[in-house]
């Protein structure tokens, strides 16, 4: 074992995410995958972090994915609602026309599954300000928090 073996970096293919790269620790529960892929609800590429051990991610986490694919309107109608409230806070009169070409998926952060409640983040970059990445913080379904950063 060599002095860099805890930070090895192994690519795995993934029938769902595509190709991952494993990212380990000496924790083996802080060990992840990061990945980038095709999200088909916002036809662009967006990167993954998927909080995982080294066998990969679960069948439960590509059901998660798969289930944020297919119900991606429901979850940017529900962002919505939070995103306008905080840019309200600088801009009174603020709100999103449309959702899919004012903001642009950077990042889906897939927890590990096994404990509830479930706690994910997605992270966009919106055209209302280029020098700052939006977050937010799911709890379950329901957005709980948002970071406005940059």
């Amino acid at each position: 074992m060599g002095f860099f073996s805890s930070t090895k970096k192994v690519i795995v293919p993934d029938a769902v995410f595509g190709p991952l790269r494993y990212r380990s620790s000496k924790d083996p529960s802080k060990g992840y995958f990061t990945g980038k892929g095709f999200f088909p609800p916002t036809c662009s590429d967006t990167d993954l972090l998927i909080q995982a051990d080294a066998s990969g991610p679960t069948e439960s986490q590509r059901a998660f994915y798969q289930n944020l694919q297919t119900n991606f309107d429901k979850f940017a109608n529900k962002m919505k609602r939070l995103i306008e409230d905080e840019f309200r806070n600088w801009q009174p009169d603020f709100e999103i026309s449309d959702f899919r070409k004012e903001f642009t998926l950077v990042c889906i952060s897939i927890p590990r599954l096994d404990a509830a409640p479930v706690r994910w983040e997605l992270a966009f970059n919106t055209i209302h300000d280029r020098n700052h990445l939006v977050t937010i913080d799911f709890v379950g379904d329901e957005p709980q928090g948002i970071l406005i950063d940059g």
